[in-house]
């Protein structure tokens, strides 16, 4: 590789393949720290109860899981094959349900997930810390298959509805410079804000920076780029305001 290059070999020290070296990436990919006796503990824990089938399997996982979070609180339900990573920068709150095939993961520098009460997540949710602060207040539903891309803050508000499929994606990638690879150039990030009782339609995606405001309703497969105000339906791509709600409240 040419040392002419705004990036050069040092670049690529992710690919050294050495087997002690992959696995110490490994076991911080999972836990988040350089610890392998956190690595057994969590491994052993999760390996055993993550199949485990049926009801039992669900409450099982909701008070034995209780000694690898950072917090949790009372009746959590959580079904079977979601994965944790760095489970000890998660904090459940009280009666959180938690759907099959779901992958919540904290394991970069920074990152911390709190998922409060009575949250719902649906099946083959992926919520993803990436040094940001993930906050998903009470009662809120995130629809299956739902993503949330931690590279900045997120923070849902309470009440709130997320269908199937939504995206909320702080981050997206510089490609300014044809000339180095775009992974290599950057990121650029800004914190996503949904307020409270807001309704965000199927395959609707959120970028960064965007706040939306209590109340509001996002159409189906709107892309959301501008901020949108309280009480607004929006739709479309780019997502604009289409008319104001109706309502008593302050």
């Amino acid at each position: 590789m040419s040392s002419d290059n705004n990036w050069d070999e040092e670049t690529y020290h992710f690919l050294d393949h050495g087997l002690m070296k992959s696995f110490w990436k490994y076991v911080m990919r999972v836990t988040g720290e350089r610890s392998f006796s956190r690595f057994l503990r969590q491994g052993l824990i999760l390996t055993l109860l993550s199949g485990f089938p049926t009801v039992i399997g669900s409450v099982l996982r909701g008070s034995i899981y209780r000694s690898l979070f950072g917090s949790m609180g009372s009746n959590c339900f959580i079904e079977k094959n979601v994965r944790f990573y760095a489970p000890q920068r998660i904090h459940l709150g009280s009666r959180v349900f938690i759907g099959e095939g779901s992958f919540i993961d904290a394991a970069p520098p920074g990152s911390v997930i709190y998922i409060n009460d009575n949250v719902h997540i649906s099946q083959g949710v992926v919520i993803r810390g990436l040094s940001g602060t993930i906050v998903i207040d009470e009662m809120v539903n995130v629809g299956t298959g739902s993503f949330i891309y931690g590279a900045a803050d997120v923070r849902i508000g309470r009440y709130s509805l997320l269908a199937n499929n939504v995206e909320l994606i702080t981050g997206d990638h510089v490609f300014k410079d044809p000339s180095t690879p775009i992974r290599f150039q950057g990121r650029n990030i800004g914190n996503i804000v949904i307020g409270e009782d807001v309704w965000l339609g199927a395959r609707v995606t959120v970028l960064h920076g965007i706040t939306i405001g209590k109340g509001s309703v996002v159409g189906a497969n709107a892309v959301v780029t501008q901020d949108i105000p309280s009480y607004s339906v929006a739709a479309g791509n780019p997502a604009t305001v289409i008319r104001k709600r109706e309502s008593k409240r302050s």
